[in-house]
Formats: C-alpha cells, sequence, structure tokens
C-alpha cells in the first residue's frame, strides 16, 4: 500500500526539520527556549533496529564487523562505512516517519533532528532548515553523545596504540567536517541554508532558526 505524498505531509505539518552541523545543538536550545519536543534520528536508531527485519530492511540487519573480520565499525573500509550509511538511513527514514506521524498527534510542535533520507522527507515536509558550520574549531567527536567514541576505542585492550590512532584517524575521515558551503542537494531541494561560524553564538544561530520557523510568532 502507498500513501500519498499529500496524506504524509498533512500530518507532519507540525514536524520542523533541522539538519547539517550542529542541528543537535541548536534543537536543545529550542527546547529550552520554547519547550518543544525534540525528535533525535541518532536516538531512534536502537529501536528501529529491534523492529528492522532481513527482508524490509537488509542493510540495517547487516552484521558489517563480522562479514569484513573487524572489531568495530571504523575499522571497516572508509567506502562500506559510506554505503552501510546511505542505505541504513534510507531503509530507517519509513519506520521514524510512522514515529513521527504517531507522535504528531501528541504534540504541538516536534523538532526533528538528525540524519534522514532527504531526498525521501523533502516532498513530504513543509519545515526544514540546514545548518552549514564553518567553525575552524568543529569538532564531530567533541559532541557529547559522541566522545564515548574515543573513549571506547582508548579503552580496548586488543589493539596496541599505533592501531588505535590509526582507528581515530579513519574515524575523522569519515565523518562530515566544517563546511564551507551547503551541501548539493540542499540547494536542488531548495531548503534553507543558515550559516555559522567562529563569531555566531549558539543563541543567535537558534533565534534566526526560530524567526525562519514562526516560532518568534506563536
Amino acid at each position: 500500500m502507498n500513501i500519498a505524498d499529500s496524506i504524509i505531509k498533512n500530518k507532519l505539518k507540525n514536524v520542523y526539520f533541522i539538519w547539517g552541523s550542529g542541528k543537535t545543538t541548536i534543537a536543545n536550545r529550542l527546547n529550552e527556549k520554547y519547550g518543544f519536543y525534540v525528535y533525535s534520528t541518532d536516538e531512534s536508531r536502537n529501536r528501529q533496529m529491534k523492529l528492522a527485519n532481513p527482508v524490509d530492511q537488509p542493510y540495517m540487519c547487516r552484521d558489517f564487523e563480522k562479514e569484513y573480520g573487524v572489531k568495530s565499525f571504523w575499522e571497516l573500509p572508509k567506502e562500506i562505512i559510506a554505503e552501510r550509511e546511505t542505505h541504513f538511513v534510507a531503509e530507517m527514514t519509513p519506520m521514524m516517519v510512522a514515529e513521527l506521524i504517531q507522535l504528531s498527534s501528541l504534540h504541538k510542535i516536534i523538532i526533528c533532528e538528525g540524519d534522514i533520507d532527504y531526498y525521501a522527507i523533502a516532498p513530504v515536509a513543509t519545515n526544514m532548515v540546514h545548518l552549514c558550520n564553518q567553525s575552524t574549531s568543529f569538532d564531530w567527536f567533541d559532541r557529547p553523545d559522541h566522545e564515548n567514541i574515543r573513549d571506547t576505542v582508548a579503552k580496548r585492550t586488543d589493539l596496541s596504540d599505533e592501531e588505535k590512532q590509526r582507528v581515530i584517524e579513519k574515524a575523522y575521515e569519515c565523518v562530515t567536517p566544517a563546511e564551507l558551503s551547503a551541501p548539493g542537494w540542499v540547494t536542488e531541494l531548495g531548503i534553507k541554508n543558515i550559516i555559522w561560524n567562529d563569531h555566531t553564538s549558539i543563541d543567535t544561530t537558534a533565534a534566526e532558526v526560530a524567526e525562519y520557523f514562526g516560532f518568534t510568532e506563536k
């Protein structure tokens, strides 16, 4: 059964999507200021993986570490990490949409932050913004929810110090660095792009997002 985009779009009209670098920080600041419900796609992963099945979500069910004979995700080849993430997110997106539709009836406004299949969501989303973080101090692993990744590698007893360093270096190669400009898909899909950098405070960026979404008028 296929559901028309217009029906899904109507159900998601009170969901505001924030993408790019700094999305979690800005979403949390909007939550602090306005009390909006925040839906994190990162936090939803474990829930969705428990519901996934090999027929409908084959990538979500694959054990890549076992397939490639490595002991952690970041030891996988860079191209395999990218391929896995693309397909994983694509398979997870309909599951997240189902959750968001259910939550939309319980909350007046929902802030959805995190990675999702942008091309699949754009036609059914009314409210979208992309954050372009040009800060020279941006470090993906400095986020509170990512700091444990480095700690986990550092505590491993099956790797030498040299091997630990290689794993961390590979991880840095795979994550998104600070962006000098908006990715092509942002322009292609007509999504509002907001730039912030070393001279922009979190409050200033949050206020710009709030104004664009019309929160200051509510």
